[in-house]
């Protein structure tokens, strides 16, 4: 593994431990939430082909703190033959779900037309949103995440978050 890819593995590691003695952002911070507002773990697969982006948009998000939140990224945790191609925050409660990257398709929720790029969204006490992430795989086989790392502050320091439902592509399978 290449010395940056261990340098940045280190990092993160730490930071979703929470030990980062250099003063890293917290994992104890006011955003919460997961698949469908609330499960914890399992997966979501999609097929697909290597370089075709799919939507991964059923993880839902809210701010239980007391001052607004600001998002500064998003990541894929542990991705393998995966990579992130794009994301959005999309205001409300309504969820995308997983579909073809961008997603464009009948019955797609209205508040799609309200989102905003994940670096910069800004999140009010009490209010939700769903991540909608673009995800493509990068070889054959089984393409695959962990889940989702998210970094974001408010007024009283900085954050992190991570999600662990697996986002899977099975490339070039008519099935997961």
């Amino acid at each position: 593994m290449p010395l940056a890819a261990v340098a940045v593995a280190a990092v993160l590691a730490s930071a979703l431990a929470g030990g980062c003695s250099s003063g890293g952002p917290a994992t104890d911070g006011p955003l919460g939430g997961g698949a469908y507002g609330s499960i914890s773990g399992g997966s979501v697969c999609a097929p697909g082909r290597v370089g075709q982006p799919r939507t991964f948009g059923i993880e839902r998000f809210t701010d239980h703190g007391h001052a607004a939140v600001v998002l500064d990224s998003v990541a894929l945790l542990h991705p393998h033959h995966e990579r992130l191609v794009g994301s959005y925050a999309v205001p409300g409660e309504m969820l995308i779900g997983v579909a073809t990257w961008p997603p464009k398709y009948a019955g797609l929720p209205s508040t799609w037309k309200d989102r905003q790029p994940v670096h910069g969204f800004r999140l009010a006490p009490r209010k939700s949103f769903n991540m909608v992430l673009g995800v493509t795989a990068t070889a054959l086989g089984r393409a695959s995440s962990q889940g989702m790392v998210i970094y974001y502050h408010d007024s009283a320091g900085s954050y992190v978050t991570s999600n662990d439902l697996a986002m899977i592509i099975a490339v070039d399978k008519p099935e997961c």
